[in-house]
């Protein structure tokens, strides 16, 4: 079992491309040996509230702008999907705000459930997230790492996405589009956080790939109607207040998802 974390410690510094950071949870856990208790507060807390999080943070965006994996899986999914659907759909004008409205969520969850999370669901197999939960790093801040792994991926393939819609769609590129950025901010937020708890849980059982969407899209559909009416109305150019009512249940639902994510994620990586 030791050579099993050793190994697995050096897989992951060696994925990190910044091996220092494991090298400095491993000092401070030295540290914390040695020193009183006092002392071990302030080192490991300044450890994880200010350096892992970067760290890990800085990692995964390395690994991604290396291989580009994640954002070309979301890229390509999100396209397959919209092109199937505009022509599934044929929206005429009455309805238009609302197909491509529906459009652009569906691209969004099914795209990000297979690509945003592939990082994280390889770092189960190759032994990483092993080795980053048995290092003094505070779980809750390799959470909002990953958290904000996923948002940012998700975030660049949504740029595209959105102007694949208003082209597959035929909308204007006026201030509508504008109108869309606090719905889909804010459900790219909730998909994230969950999605992150739920490809960890999967993650740790064989079939994670597909487990991961049995879980996540039945769990993410009251927040994903949510979404889908607040974006109509922003593209229909409706009044603000036919948003705002949908904005607040993707608050909500971030607060959810955000808070359950940093309650559970310590004891999912710690479960043997």
């Amino acid at each position: 079992m030791r050579g099993r974390d050793d190994g697995a410690r050096a897989d992951c510094d060696r994925g990190a491309g910044t091996g220092s950071l494991l090298g400095r949870a491993r000092a401070s856990r030295a540290v914390w040996r040695r020193a009183p208790r006092g002392a071990v507060a302030l080192d490991t807390g300044a450890l994880t509230a200010m350096g892992a999080f970067a760290a890990i943070l800085r990692k995964d965006l390395r690994l991604e702008l290396r291989s580009g994996q994640s954002t070309v899986a979301l890229f390509a999914l999100s396209l397959l999907i919209l092109v199937v659907l505009v022509f599934a759909l044929s929206p005429d004008p009455a309805n238009r705000a609302e197909a491509s409205a529906g459009a652009l969520w569906v691209a969004m969850v099914f795209a990000g459930m297979l690509g945003a999370t592939r990082a994280l669901l390889a770092e189960n197999e190759n032994g990483c997230m092993r080795a980053l939960a048995t290092s003094p790093i505070d779980p809750a801040m390799l959470y909002a790492a990953k958290l904000a792994a996923a948002f940012i991926f998700m975030t660049v393939a949504e740029g595209a996405a959105v102007i694949l819609v208003v082209l597959f769609f035929n909308l204007d590129f006026g201030p509508e589009l504008l109108r869309l950025v606090p719905p889909v901010a804010l459900g790219t937020l909730g998909f994230s956080a969950l999605a992150t708890l739920l490809a960890a849980i999967s993650g740790r059982t064989r079939a994670g790939d597909l487990l991961l969407p049995l879980l996540a899209v039945p769990m993410f559909v009251p927040a994903l109607i949510a979404g889908v009416k607040a974006s109509a109305a922003a593209l229909s150019g409706a009044e603000l207040s036919a948003m705002t009512r949908w904005l607040g249940v993707l608050v909500a639902f971030d607060v959810l998802f955000v808070t359950l994510g940093g309650l559970l994620f310590e004891h999912v990586i710690g479960e043997d």
